[in-house]
């Protein structure tokens, strides 16, 4: 699935609607304190609400608290505030199946009735040629959704429903109340539920391919790191560390894949070492048991310069680039998970450049530029990092990744609100639709390095 752009309304410093193109690789950079850790962790969010996961702002590594931290400060207080994705074509290869309907997902949240979370009050999925709206409903029924409006002309569709069913994945349960206009879920019109059946099997039957166009949760998957990824250990206890908060589940996976999937380690422990050497960071990888099963303690070493070292006895760079590392270089088995192939996994990364030294952070993003563009793997990254930009750049005049799958989001504060600009790029790198205060700061500083006063 292909998200092209995560919109964000009323959420925090942001005011009206605000648009984020959404690339496989896409920067936000921006000041502190200007919103880039909201916009990850809403799109989080609703991915994962997307994919019946339920709603949950404060899911780690993200703490947004309740509906009146997350919803804008205004006068007078916000009551609602909307986030929504925009998901274009996508492929199924297993079914060789292709869709070029694309779909606008909006999702409205306002505080939980007797609580103080949000909570979901309206789902709207505008297509290319119509619109089918879900929200909670002030008439009571006896059944749980209810069409109260339709226009056939328009292809427009309005159904209340129990504000329990509105939790649940629409894509999935909402739209088993309006397939069949017989569907004993579904009260109202019986011309206007036919219309609607006849609409959705109008969407599923496009180009004369079985598919679902609202379905995006069945075919995305968002995994989220913080800035400080983990703590090194000298020793790692595998009875003891299976739930560790501070990131041993890293190692966890990486001595038990040397156990069990030689195959599997070989390749992956050859990735990272390539990586190691073009940024500087180490030279070899090796995993010291320090018994014989699966339960004993073990010891993750690195070669940098001279005999294997213990991680702890490494630069602190190598422990936090490593379970980023992990995670983008070990995707699903496709062959053991078909369903991974259909999917696109995107990777929110915090500051991927902490503790990184400048090389570093430079062969980082070609490698992230890399994976974007073999497909399956986007990357939003919110960082500090003109190394990172500056690579990403030079590996589009190169042709790793074209211009068009790179986007760089610049957050700008205007009074107590942001703005969101999106700047694109062309074949040599060049910076496109660039706003006049970007990169203001930097500018000034080289004038006065200079000698030029402001």
């Amino acid at each position: 699935m292909n998200i092209t752009q995560f919109t964000m309304e009323e959420v925090r410093c942001f005011s009206e609607r605000q648009t984020l193109e959404i690339r496989p690789l896409t920067f936000l950079v921006g000041e502190n304190s200007t919103g880039k850790t909201t916009a990850l962790a809403c799109f989080q969010m609703l991915a994962n609400y997307l994919r019946r996961e339920g709603v949950d702002f404060n899911a780690d590594p993200y703490s947004m608290g309740t509906f009146k931290d997350i919803v804008r400060n205004s006068r007078p207080k916000g009551q609602v505030f909307k986030l929504g994705f925009t998901a274009d074509k996508w492929a199924d290869p297993i079914r060789q199946q292709f869709s070029t309907e694309a779909v606008e997902w909006t999702v409205e949240f306002s505080q939980k009735i007797g609580g103080i979370e949000p909570a979901v009050s309206l789902v709207k999925l505008k297509f290319s040629n119509g619109e089918i709206v879900f929200k909670i409903g002030d008439d009571t029924t006896e059944r749980p959704a209810r069409l109260v409006s339709f226009n056939k002309k328009h292809d427009y569709y309005e159904i209340n429903c129990d504000p329990d069913l509105l939790d649940m994945l629409p894509s999935h349960s909402l739209f088993r109340f309006v397939q069949f206009e017989s569907n004993h879920f579904l009260e109202g019109d019986t011309e206007g539920k036919t219309a609607l059946a006849n609409y959705v099997e109008t969407l599923q039957n496009l180009e004369k391919r079985r598919y679902n166009p609202w379905d995006v949760g069945h075919y995305l998957s968002a995994f989220s790191t913080s800035p400080i990824r983990s703590r090194p250990k000298r020793t790692y206890d595998p009875t003891r560390e299976f739930n560790d908060p501070e990131g041993s589940d890293v190692p966890m996976l990486l001595m038990r894949m040397e156990a069990t999937q030689q195959k599997r380690w070989q390749a992956l422990k050859a990735q990272l070492i390539e990586f190691g050497k073009s940024s500087g960071l180490f030279q070899n990888i090796e995993i010291k048991n320090l018994g014989r099963s699966l339960g004993a303690p073990f010891q993750l070493k690195f070669k940098v310069r001279g005999p294997n070292a213990n991680i702890v006895d490494v630069g602190y760079g190598v422990s936090q680039i490593l379970p980023i590392l992990v995670h983008v270089l070990n995707p699903e088995d496709s062959r053991r998970n078909p369903r991974s192939l259909r999917e696109t996994t995107y990777f929110l990364l915090q500051q991927p450049e902490v503790h990184l030294h400048p090389r570093a952070q430079a062969e980082l993003s070609s490698l992230l530029a890399n994976l974007g563009s073999q497909g399956n793997r986007s990357f939003i990254i919110e960082t500090h990092s003109d190394y990172m930009i500056d690579r990403a750049r030079i590996e589009i005049r190169k042709g790793t990744i074209c211009p068009k799958d790179v986007s760089l989001v610049y957050f700008e504060p205007k009074g107590r609100i942001v703005m969101v600009h999106n700047i694109s790029f062309d074949k040599m790198g060049n910076m496109e639709n660039v706003p006049p205060h970007y990169r203001q700061f930097f500018l000034k500083e080289s004038k006065r390095l200079m000698g030029f006063e402001d």
